[in-house]
């Protein structure tokens, strides 16, 4: 295992599309959600003056307000924000499934955060993130590493599913126990069915 700087093993695209962006999907820093590493939202056929392009693979960091670790893995090509820096792979250099568990970590965060610059809304250059070291083992393992990586993040989807149901089944059943609280017409106000006193001793 050897040390090398992400500028070793990736690079800033800096592709731009200024006609013609009709059909592309629209990502905004609000379309990524803090320490989630898929990308699960964003807009189509909507105004913006975004020219920025990314293509499936890249990984898409925020680079605004680097502390709210923002960083997902682009399902498809798309437009997006320039508070969003896109980080291309070297797929001769690294495997590209491992260099978004790269960017979405803890400590590359604390990197960013310690290289941003202003006081309201701190940014940061990708000439500072690139400059970022880090440890990376021979190809061979970082196929194992991706594997085992990805296979906990489908773990970890497949739980937080697991947890919506149950919420949602739970909820079900206290509306057939007891009724929905907001479509309730028979309520009462407290003091319409209690004696209340403040004459306590």
């Amino acid at each position: 295992m050897s040390k090398v700087f992400l500028g070793d093993v990736a690079k800033e695209r800096k592709e731009t599309c200024k006609d013609g962006k009709d059909g592309y999907p629209i990502v905004g820093l609000e379309h990524l959600i803090p320490e989630e590493i898929n990308l699960l939202s964003w807009d189509e056929d909507k105004e913006n003056t975004f020219t920025k392009i990314f293509r499936k693979g890249d990984v898409l960091f925020g680079r605004r307000r680097a502390y709210l670790k923002k960083a997902a893995v682009a399902p498809f090509d798309g437009i997006c924000s320039g508070d969003i820096t896109v980080i291309e792979p070297i797929p001769e250099k690294i495997l590209p499934e491992l260099l978004p568990f790269i960017i979405q970590n803890d400590t590359f965060f604390d990197y960013a955060v310690n290289k941003s610059a202003g006081s309201l809304s701190p940014r940061v250059k990708w000439e500072y993130l690139k400059n970022y070291k880090f440890e990376l083992p021979d190809m061979d393992k970082q196929r194992e590493l991706a594997k085992v990586l990805w296979a906990m993040e489908a773990t970890k989807k497949s739980y937080k599913k697991l947890l919506q149901k149950t919420d949602e089944l739970v909820e079900a059943q206290f509306i057939e126990m007891f009724g929905d609280p907001n479509k309730a017409t028979n309520t009462v106000h407290l003091e319409e069915a209690f004696q209340i006193r403040n004459d306590l001793r």
